[in-house]
């Protein structure tokens, strides 16, 4: 997988896809949203938020870097 290449085409995945992702559950992604702990979701409508694929990638690695570098 190539992070940051900027022909790679953006995707948006939906809670359920970013719970299976990340392996986190949906009330926990929602509440770090909240607390600034995780990306912020794109709010396409009043009930449908998603997220960036390439947010939450980043996310995954910068959580692995941290965890190495403790």
């Amino acid at each position: 997988m190539n992070h940051g290449n900027a022909t790679e085409t953006p995707r948006f995945k939906s809670l359920p896809e970013v719970s299976q992702i990340t392996q986190l559950g949906k009330s926990t992604i929602l509440a770090w949203e909240a607390q600034g702990r995780f990306p912020k979701a794109v709010r396409l409508s009043k009930t449908r938020r998603v997220w960036l694929e390439q947010d939450i990638h980043h996310w995954m690695l910068s959580q692995h870097a941290e965890r190495l570098a403790a």
